[in-house]
C-alpha cells in the first residue's frame, strides 16, 4: 500500500514540477516580450490608438439581385462614427480606397456595431442590420491568438426596415389624435366584448396573435471582416493579465509539488519502518552458549594475582620505571664512592 502511494505521489511531483518549469518557461517569455513592447513602442497617435477595420467580403441577396452599386454604412457607437463603404472587399487590392472602413480608439467593452444597406447612390434603403456587441464579436479574436493583430468573419443578416410587426396601432399614428383615438375605440370594443361575455379562448388568442405577427426575412447577407489591432497599452495590459495568470499557475504548481514531496516523503519513512520491523536480526544462526558455572577458587585467585588482567601485569609496567629510578638514586647516595676513580699514584 506505501509503495502504490509513494509511486502515484512521485508521479504527481514530476508532473507539478515540470508545471512549475514550463510556467518559469512562459513567465520569462512574457517578460521578454514586454520588454520589447517597452523597446519598440513609438510615442504618438500610431502606437498609443487601437484601430478596427471593417470591409465586407460577399454579399448575397435572398433574390439574388446584382449587388453592384451598393453602399454601406458602417455606425459605432463607441466613438460614435460613422464610416461608408462604397464596394466590395478586392483580394487583389485590399487597400483600395473605399473598400474598408477605418475606426480609431475603439472602445470595445461597449461598441456596439450596426451596418446599413444601400442601392445606388444612397437613393433606396434596403435595410439594416441588428445592433452587435463589438466585444462578443472580438471574443474568438482575442481567444484564438496573441497579442498582435487578429481577424474573424461575421455574418451580418440585414433586414428591411418595412419588414415589422403592423399588427395593432401604427408608430407614425401613435402620437397623434387619430391615433389615439384608434387606441381608445379598441379598448371600449374590448370593453364591451368583455361584458358581452364572448371572451374566446386562451388558445384561439394565441393563435390570432401568431397570424398577425409576421416574421422578418432578411434582405440579404453580408460576410464582414473585422481587423482589430490592439494598441501598445492593450497589448501591455493584455501581457500582464496572462502573467498573473502564470504566476497563479506557478503558485498552485509550487504548492502541489510541496504536497506531493511531503507525500513522498512520509511514504519512504513508512517503507523503512516496515523494513525495519521486518528485517532478521543478525547473529540469527549462532548457536547459543550454554550457561557457565563459576571457576574454581585456585583459577580466580590466579587470575587475580598474576592472570592477564591482573595488578602485577596492570601496575608493574608503569612502576619499573619509578622502581629503577629510585634504586639508582639511593645506590648512588649511599656507595657513590664505589664509583669513584683511585686516586693518583
Amino acid at each position: 500500500m506505501s509503495y502504490t502511494s509513494g509511486k502515484s505521489a512521485a508521479d504527481k511531483m514530476e508532473i507539478s514540477r515540470l508545471e512549475v518549469m514550463e510556467c518559469e518557461k512562459e513567465i520569462q517569455s512574457i517578460k521578454n516580450s514586454l520588454k520589447s513592447l517597452n523597446i519598440g513602442s513609438v510615442e504618438g497617435e500610431g502606437g498609443s490608438l487601437n484601430t478596427l477595420k471593417v470591409a465586407v467580403h460577399k454579399l448575397k441577396f435572398a433574390d439574388d439581385n446584382s449587388s453592384v452599386g451598393c453602399i454601406f454604412k458602417v455606425h459605432l457607437s463607441s466613438p460614435i462614427e460613422e464610416r461608408s463603404i462604397v464596394k466590395i472587399h478586392d483580394p487583389l487590392d485590399p487597400a483600395a480606397d473605399g473598400s474598408f472602413a477605418l475606426f480609431k480608439s475603439v472602445e470595445t467593452s461597449n461598441a456596439l456595431l450596426t451596418i446599413e444597406v444601400f442601392s445606388g447612390a444612397e437613393k433606396e434603403k434596403l435595410g439594416v442590420s441588428a445592433a452587435h456587441d463589438l466585444q462578443h464579436l472580438l471574443e474568438a479574436v482575442k481567444q484564438s491568438g496573441g497579442d498582435g493583430k487578429q481577424s474573424v468573419v461575421v455574418d451580418f443578416a440585414i433586414v428591411s426596415e418595412n419588414n415589422v410587426d403592423e399588427s395593432g396601432v401604427d408608430e407614425d399614428e401613435e402620437g397623434t389624435d387619430e391615433g389615439k383615438a384608434k387606441a381608445d375605440d379598441k379598448t371600449e370594443d374590448g370593453a364591451e366584448k368583455d361584458n358581452a361575455k364572448d371572451i374566446k379562448p386562451a388558445q384561439d388568442s394565441y393563435n390570432e396573435e401568431v397570424k398577425d405577427s409576421k416574421l422578418q426575412l432578411p434582405v440579404c447577407t453580408l460576410s464582414v471582416h473585422l481587423e482589430y489591432t490592439p494598441s501598445i497599452n492593450d497589448k501591455r495590459d493584455a501581457l500582464y493579465d496572462k502573467l498573473n495568470e502564470v504566476s497563479k499557475r506557478k503558485a498552485a504548481a509550487i504548492e502541489s509539488l510541496r504536497a506531493s514531496a511531503t507525500a513522498v516523503n512520509r511514504a519512504k519513512m513508512a517503507d523503512t519502518d516496515d523494513r525495519k520491523n521486518t528485517v532478521v536480526k543478525s547473529g540469527f544462526l549462532n548457536k547459543s552458549k550454554a550457561a557457565t558455572t563459576s571457576p574454581p577458587f585456585w583459577r580466580r585467585w590466579y587470575e587475580k594475582t598474576f592472570g592477564a588482567n591482573s595488578m602485577v601485569w596492570v601496575v608493574g609496567p608503569i612502576a619499573k620505571n619509578y622502581v629503577v629510578f629510585f634504586a639508582v638514586s639511593a645506590f648512588l647516595h649511599y656507595k657513590g664512592e664505589l664509583l669513584a676513580l683511585p686516586p693518583p699514584v
